[in-house]
C-alpha cells in the first residue's frame, strides 16, 4: 500500500510540474506592419510604420574611406525606438564624420 501512495504521489508531482511549464509558454511576438525606409541624406536614412503592434528603430550601415589603396570599413547608426502604430519617423545618422550611406534597414520588436 505504501508504494501506490508513493507512486500516485511522483505522478501528481510530474503532472503539476508539466503543468506549470506549459502555463510559462513565450508571449506572442510582436509584429510592426506597414513600415518602409529611405534614404535621408547622404549619411542618413529614415524609416516609419503605420500599423501592427510592437516597436521599430531605422538603421544604417556606413562606409567610411581610409588609406591610399582604397581601404574601407563598415560601421552601423541606429535610429531611436517608436512604438509600430504611431505613424512617427524614426532617423538613423552615419556615427563618424566621413562616412556615407552604404546600405539601411529597420530593427523591429
Amino acid at each position: 500500500m505504501r508504494i501506490r501512495k508513493l507512486t500516485a504521489g511522483l505522478f501528481a508531482a510530474a503532472a503539476l510540474s508539466t503543468g506549470a511549464v506549459v502555463a510559462t509558454a513565450a508571449p506572442a511576438l510582436a509584429t510592426p506592419t506597414n513600415c518602409s525606409w529611405a534614404k535621408y541624406t547622404a549619411t542618413s536614412i529614415v524609416a516609419v510604420c503605420h500599423g501592427g503592434t510592437g516597436q521599430y528603430r531605422a538603421r544604417i550601415t556606413c562606409r567610411h574611406y581610409y588609406g591610399a589603396a582604397g581601404d574601407y570599413y563598415y560601421t552601423n547608426g541606429y535610429g531611436s525606438w517608436k512604438s509600430a502604430s504611431s505613424g512617427q519617423a524614426s532617423y538613423a545618422y552615419c556615427p563618424a564624420s566621413g562616412e556615407t550611406f552604404s546600405s539601411g534597414g529597420l530593427d523591429l520588436v
